[in-house]
């Protein structure tokens, strides 16, 4: 899990990128697991900004499965700037934001792309991401790898 950190740290760029979302998109697909996490979804991203180093993103949207009824869903995530460290951390807020669930911190390791530092650790996964800039959209790719799990889950947020 060991990466190449770009020299280049370009914090602001990413920061604005991320500032401007306002939509998702992604697929989820399962490669021989039982997650049934195969289909895709959108819906409206509402960026929070709660001071000049954290946003949130309010995500809502429908989930499509191959079979089966569409159903709504909603995410709140909590970026978090880390300039000294020089990283980006990612939270899922599904509890609240007094207990955030961590999911990972993101390095540069190139100059438009960030990788997962360490994976992500939930029972016997290991969950991995890698966001890139892409011209106007982010590219958030997950991979969740475990003794049950063979996904990925991907997100292109405009």
């Amino acid at each position: 899990w060991i990466f190449t950190v770009n020299t280049n740290f370009d914090l602001p760029v990413l920061w604005e990128r991320l500032a401007k979302v306002r939509s998702l998109q992604f697929t989820a697909e399962s490669f021989g697991s039982g997650s049934g996490w195969n289909g895709r979804g959108a819906g409206p991203v509402s960026i929070e900004v709660v001071d000049s180093v954290t946003l949130l993103f309010h995500e809502t949207g429908q989930w499509s499965p191959p079979e089966g009824s569409i159903l709504n869903f909603t995410n709140v995530f909590r970026w978090t700037a880390l300039p000294d460290q020089r990283l980006i951390r990612l939270e899922h807020l599904r509890f609240g934001r007094t207990n955030p669930v961590y999911l990972f911190d993101l390095q540069q390791t190139s100059e438009s792309r960030w990788d997962s530092v360490e994976p992500h650790v939930c029972s016997n996964d290991f969950y991995t991401a890698m966001l890139e800039c892409q011209q106007d959209q982010l590219h958030l790719d997950w991979t969740v790898k475990g003794a049950t799990k063979n996904d990925r889950i991907r997100y292109i947020y405009t």
